[in-house]
């Protein structure tokens, strides 16, 4: 995924620092020292007497000697012998093989050998590195190289500069100070070099650790990185990198192809390929594989920040007090953690488009696709868009397909269709639709929402109730199941507001045909009047999703004030509130009297009951109740 690809990327631009170049081309080459041992019983000295293009071999042990070679070589009145002119003094230690060579216009050194001075255009070669300055120090007793002149060195992939320099060689210790400036070079050569420029460098070779302070910052390519401190700490091999730090006001700004080139992961829909990815944070700590050297963490506390842009400049935003990411060595996301008021922000090309995860902990454990939010209180953790706005107490979310689960005091906010769009069943497409739930599941491929527990969705007056409510945002289809509960406003012709209630086991709205059917044990209330059936339809308009008319079959029971009627089949009229019952209807008076006919007719402005007979003379009865 291009997210795993920001980070494995911070590599290129963090890892391959100036750090792993100079143990390897600086100090690791002398970890025993440069040893030129003093005057002993062992040595042999050679008389030294002014000579001009000579060759001397000052002193050899077992193991070690020191060769001189210059234009001219004598002893002067400070009792100190002086090289001058093409000046080369070569330390020899023949057991290790580690010959540094000094070079310069004039070197002068004591009759001890202790002290080396090197002034002029001095010198110093390790291999293929080489140091320069005006002025070059080397103290043999405690060995240490120094100069406080300015130094450069360069080899084959490094080079630098600096105002002061120190090399503890039986330390293994180096301290760079002083607009400290370093370039490395890469082995692709289309690749650009890195520069990293600081106020102060200091490492140990012995246990592999090193700080840059003072204004440090990294530049390779488009991509640039900062802080007040960079720390880091190397694998025993003294090669690759083990750990990086970033201290105080760390910032990094990382370009597309700054990096390793290995084909991309799977993308996931939340963190996807970017162009440009800026990391931001009072730390950020970066840990590394040994082979191959590619990133194994990333962790950035203190209002950290997370932003992967891509080119179309859509990006991903991670957001919180602390971050941590960890990856295989494939570059897969296998964990990832933020904590405190974390936040994921992500925004496609379209602005409209933009998606809000917040939560006080982001959790995705080892060998899961699942990102898991959690809030500090109900309502906490969140996830919003512009078609909704879904708030629990905890919330799981799939890294592979946007999948979401949403559990403890779920609330929805199902926003109005702007420019038009599929209402949800019963609801208005121009007002947004609020559902409360203990449970809920969104399947983002078919745009679904699936609600269990207690569930509850109402649009101002609309209101909904069931044990489960499943919908579909794109289509708007709607089915509940499990003491359905509806509350539908109706406005009479004559002006009058009216609430239509309606009960069953199982709904199912029909978005094509406009229909609301409600099946097993329906139940329809109307001002006092109470219908039953088997099952009961509710015809919507196309516009306003007005109530048409409703219609109710299998085993109808009537039942109000004056009695209880029965037939197979009721159709209510809203508008001239009417509800008319056939199917051989029988109306059955309080005291057990019994009326039947064609049809009944009920009207509820004035409680009449009309009764018609399909005979050979057609009868009409009506039946009007005492108020």
């Amino acid at each position: 995924m291009g997210f795993i690809k920001a980070l494995r990327i911070t590599v290129a631009v963090l890892l391959v620092l100036v750090l792993a170049v100079i143990v390897r081309h600086f100090l690791t080459r002398s970890s025993g020292g440069v040893r030129v041992p003093v005057q002993s019983d062992d040595i042999t000295q050679k008389n030294i007497e002014k000579k001009e293009k000579v060759e001397l071999v000052e002193y050899k042990a077992e193991d070690e000697s020191l060769h001189v070679k210059a234009d001219k070589h004598y002893m002067g009145e400070d009792r100190d012998y002086h090289a001058e002119g093409n000046v080369e003094i070569v330390f020899v230690k023949e057991r290790e093989g580690k010959d540094v060579i000094l070079y310069g216009n004039k070197v002068v050194y004591d009759k001890d050998m202790t002290r080396f001075v090197s002034s002029g255009q001095g010198r110093m070669k390790f291999k293929d590195l080489v140091v320069e300055s005006v002025l070059l120090n080397y103290d043999n007793k405690r060995e240490i190289f120094s100069t406080e002149k300015g130094v450069s060195f360069f080899s084959k992939r490094l080079r630098g500069s600096a105002q002061k320099m120190t090399y503890q060689m039986r330390q293994e210790r180096l301290r760079l100070q002083g607009n400290v400036r370093l370039q490395i070079i890469p082995r692709d050569e289309s690749s650009p070099s890195l520069e990293v420029t600081g106020r102060k460098l200091d490492y140990s070779e012995k246990n592999k650790k090193g700080k840059i302070e003072g204004g440090v910052e990294l530049f390779r390519g488009e991509s640039r990185a900062s802080a007040e401190i960079m720390k880091f700490e190397m694998y025993p091999d003294g090669e690759q990198i083990k750990s990086l730090i970033l201290e105080k006001g760390a910032w990094a700004s990382l370009a597309e192809g700054e990096g390793e080139s290995r084909p991309l992961e799977k993308q996931s829909p939340l963190f996807d390929q970017s162009a440009r990815r800026e990391i931001e944070g009072k730390e950020i700590t970066l840990k590394f594989f040994q082979d191959p050297s590619v990133l194994q963490e990333v962790e950035a506390r203190g209002n950290s920040s997370f932003k992967f842009i891509s080119s179309d400049e859509s990006f991903t935003w991670v957001q919180a007090e602390s971050g941590r990411f960890v990856f295989d060595r494939e570059g897969e996301l296998t964990e990832f953690q933020a904590l405190k008021n974390a936040r994921i922000v992500k925004q496609a090309d379209d602005p409209d488009e933009t998606r809000l995860i917040e939560g006080d902990v982001f959790t995705k454990k080892r060998d899961s696709d699942v990102l898991w939010v959690k809030g500090r209180g109900p309502y906490e953790a969140r996830v919003r868009s512009r078609e909704s706005d879904v708030l629990a107490e905890e919330m799981f979310i799939s890294l592979d397909n946007n999948d979401l689960e949403a559990k403890g005091g779920v609330k929805v906010i199902l926003e109005a269709k702007e420019g038009g769009g599929k209402p949800i069943g019963i609801f208005s497409e121009e007002q947004p639709v609020f559902i409360q739930a203990r449970e809920m599941r969104y399947f983002a491929e078919h745009k679904r929402f699936l609600f269990n527990e207690n569930v509850k969705a109402w649009q101002e007056e609309k209101v909904l109730r069931a044990e489960e409510i499943e919908l579909f945002d794109e289509t708007g289809q709607i089915l509940c199941r499990g003491g359905v509960e509806s509350t539908m406003p109706h406005t009479t012709k004559e002006g009058e507001k009216e609430k239509l209630k309606i009960s069953s086991e199982k709904m199912t709205y029909f978005p094509e045909e406009n229909l609301v059917l409600y099946q097993n044990k329906s139940s329809l209330r109307v001002k006092d009047v109470t219908l039953q059936a088997q099952s009961i339809s509710v015809h919507l308009g196309e516009e306003d999703k007005g109530i048409q008319k409703i219609v109710a079959r299998k085993k109808v029971v009537v039942i109000q004030e004056l009695g209880e009627a029965r037939g197979e089949e009721a159709v209510y009229d809203p508008e001239n509130e009417s509800l008319v019952l056939l199917g051989n209807p029988v109306l059955i008076d309080k005291d057990g009297g019994r009326t039947e006919g064609h049809k009944l007719t009920f009207y509820m402005a004035d409680d009449r009951i009309l009764v018609e007979n399909k005979d050979r003379e057609r009868s009409v009865t009506v039946i009007k109740r005492e108020r």
